[in-house]
């Protein structure tokens, strides 16, 4: 009896919890369902066709405004405003039914287009402004013109002659209800959202708008051809203030524009009525991608530039940190060096020099290195530093991989001449440096000029010779410059060859910075090599025959993996007891995804997302997956990484495994995880599933003891790339 005393409580608590989000959502519909009716209302004054049709039916871009803002749960509001407003004018209720579904099936096909290419409502981008016209507006909205023109002439409401004239009008009426009224209800929550207007961009757009409806008003007024002239004031608010000015713009031309095709006034005059539609729908479609494509333009090239100035900032920083870092590093090391000579006085001055300079030398040089090779899906790497032996103090060779945007990756390998602190530092500053001029831009000639700007500024400038190359593991395109160093070598069983092309004199030599630029496809199974002269260069032997001696020495170990074929290299070129200068190693494979099933196993953290497309990416490509069902597929795997991501593990993050196969024509994918994932917050969500669902035949989630499985399948026609 007490368990089921506690029931009605619970029930009366949780609905009380319930009232204010329902009460929301009511007041959300009432609120859609009345700006529906009233944007009807005053578009049926413009009507053409037997008070049915306008060329501009306000009511498209509020149902699809509201739908991108409030989602389409409020299909119902628009549904039974649509009805209200066709039922004094349709033939009967049943024709006012039927043409209410084709105004609430319209808006609900365009936002399901438009969530269908990941639109965003900020229109910020040119793909949005592109999608809300193709997609938004002049493809969904044949839905409602067909529907609605039709049940006009089979109720007899219009005869059969007309269906084309009252078909092209309800099409531009809808269309540009899309393109002109949601774009600018869409903009009105970024006047909050974004940073406020100052007072003199608020003059500037009242401006921009006057002359707009000035501009606009005369062409309409004068039987002179003129509309275009409304075009370059709308560019303007688009390039001043992007959407917030644009969509207001581009609202007030077309209701003018509207307003006086309906009374025939100006270009519309004395022409037939699909005649005027063309030439509205023509105004109205430059007006729109004008400011749209424009505004969207400019906001892209903004964001990219603040984040440019971002970065640039944090690299910046972190080059003056680590500046300072070997500063003081230096300056320990030299107290250090003057304490224990002291100490050690009873030795040879020279030997104990010998023996401290050459211990700075192997730590030092050791700790300016990268601690460990990156971990890249699909890409094998492996490296190696050796110090000389004797009679050496701290020495310029290094090199460097980079991770850039894109899935592109750098290397980079060089030598600052001389030894000593001098030649650490310029070191350090110089592999730094080149890792902030490739994440700005990646081009190996770009990176070879901030590079030469850098040094040549330098106290005490040393020659340096540097090799940058840029590969993409997608197309294995190589894209090189070579300021002085020792040439590439590419190898494989087929034999070796070293990239001689992309050369320039060493930095520091000329004030010239001007850097030719190369690039060389590598075959599957190749291996780039690059390397230090120490490596090949000997007292008495002819340069050329090290780089024969070495090539040959590379081909004979093609089969050998990467940390074997550096070890197997050093032991056939390096005497155990002596190392006459400092040698540099790094090797780079591409691994094959091809011919087998694909599989990751990677750290659950967001930054290996990328690699985790990038590589499954190559693996569909390249196994016959066409290009439209491998972006769904990337989806939907995307979106079970993310959530192993966010979901299965806690402070401390484990692994993920991704793993995939072709299978009698179908695509199984497999992501996996070893964690016990968190309860799911209160603050809506749910949607990963949904879309993985969408997108695959089939997706199957097993939670099993110690981690979770998430088993998607799709079937591809393997092949064709169309």
């Amino acid at each position: 009896m007490t368990g089921h005393a506690g029931t009605p409580k619970t029930t009366i608590r949780d609905s009380l919890r319930a009232q204010p989000h329902l009460l929301g959502h009511v007041g959300s519909l009432v609120v859609v369902g009345v700006g529906y009716y009233l944007g009807a209302r005053l578009g049926l004054g413009l009507s053409l066709v037997r008070d049915n049709v306008t060329p501009l039916w306000p009511p498209t871009g509020i149902a699809v405004a509201a739908f991108l803002v409030l989602g389409r749960s409020m299909w119902p509001a628009v549904a039974v405003a649509a009805f209200a407003v066709n039922l004094p004018i349709s033939a009967s209720p049943l024709a006012a039914a039927v043409t209410a579904v084709g105004n609430t099936a319209a808006p609900l096909v365009a936002v399901t287009l438009l969530n269908r290419v990941g639109f965003r409502r900020q229109l910020d981008r040119q793909r949005d402004a592109l999608s809300i016209v193709f997609l938004g507006a002049l493809a969904s909205m044949l839905v409602s013109a067909t529907i609605g023109s039709a049940t006009l002439a089979l109720t007899g409401r219009i005869p059969a002659g007309q269906l084309p004239a009252a078909f092209a009008v309800w099409w531009t009426g809808d269309a540009m209800g899309v393109l002109v009224v949601a774009p600018f209800l869409l903009s009105i929550p970024l006047f909050w959202e974004q940073p406020r207007w100052s007072a003199r961009h608020w003059v500037e757009a009242g401006a921009l708008l006057v002359l707009t409806a000035v501009a606009i008003t005369w062409a309409i007024r004068t039987d002179l051809h003129l509309l275009f002239l409304t075009l370059p004031i709308v560019g303007w608010a688009s390039w001043r203030l992007q959407l917030r000015g644009a969509a207001p713009a581009a609202l007030i031309a077309s209701l003018v524009a509207t307003w006086g095709a309906a009374q025939e006034l100006g270009p519309f005059a004395g022409r037939s009525l699909l005649e005027q539609m063309f030439t509205l729908w023509s105004f109205n479609a430059c007006v729109a991608l004008t400011s749209f494509f424009l505004a969207a333009l400019v906001s892209e090239r903004m964001q990219a530039a603040d984040a440019l100035a971002a970065s640039a900032a944090e690299l910046e920083e972190r080059v003056r940190l680590r500046t300072a870092e070997l500063s003081e590093a230096n300056a320990r090391l030299l107290r250090e060096i003057r304490e224990r000579s002291e100490a050690q006085e009873q030795l040879s001055h020279e030997e104990a020099r010998a023996q401290r300079e050459h211990q700075i030398a192997e730590t030092l040089q050791r700790s300016l290195l990268p601690e460990r090779m990156p971990l890249i899906p699909g890409v094998d790497l492996a490296a190696r530093y050796v110090p000389a032996t004797a009679d050496v103090q701290v020495g310029g060779d290094w090199y460097d991989v980079v991770q850039l945007p894109g899935g592109l990756i750098g290397l980079a390998i060089g030598d600052v001449a001389g030894h000593g602190l001098q030649a650490a530092a310029t070191m350090a500053q110089v592999r730094m440096a080149l890792r902030a001029y490739a994440m700005q831009d990646p081009a190996p000639s770009s990176v070879m000029r901030g590079v030469h700007r850098l040094v040549a500024q330098l106290p005490g400038t040393e020659m340096v010779t540097l090799m940058y190359l840029l590969f993409d593991p997608v197309t294995r395109q190589l894209r090189f410059a070579n300021a002085g160093h020792p040439p590439a070598l590419v190898f494989g069983h087929g034999g070796g060859a070293y990239l001689r092309d992309g050369l320039a004199p060493p930095i520091g030599v000329t004030a010239d910075a001007t850097f030719a630029e190369a690039s060389h496809a590598l075959r599957p199974g190749s291996t780039l090599l690059l390397y230090t002269d120490g490596l090949v260069e000997r007292r008495g032997v002819s340069i050329a025959d090290g780089l024969e001696r070495l090539s040959a020495a590379a081909v004979a170990r093609a089969g050998d993996d990467l940390e074997g074929l550096c070890d197997g290299l050093l032991s056939a070129f390096l005497e155990e007891s002596h190392v006459a200068d400092d040698v540099a190693l790094l090797a780079m494979r591409p691994s094959s995804v091809v011919g087998g099933p694909f599989s990751l196993s990677l750290p659950a953290e967001a930054r290996m997302l990328v690699q985790v497309r990038e590589t499954m990416r190559r693996w569909l490509r390249e196994s016959g997956v066409p290009s439209k069902d491998a972006d769904e597929i990337l989806i939907a795997c995307g979106e079970a990484c993310a959530n192993v991501v966010r979901h299965a593990y806690g402070a401390h993050p484990g692994d993920m495994g991704v793993e995939a196969r072709l299978v009698d024509g179908s695509v199984e994918v497999l992501v996996r995880d070893d964690g016990a994932w968190r309860p799911a917050a209160d603050r809506g969500g749910g949607w990963g599933l949904q879309l993985m669902s969408a997108l695959m035949d089939s997706v199957d989630v097993e939670h099993r003891e110690g981690g979770t499985d998430v088993r998607m399948r799709r079937r591809v026609a393997v092949g064709d790339r169309a």
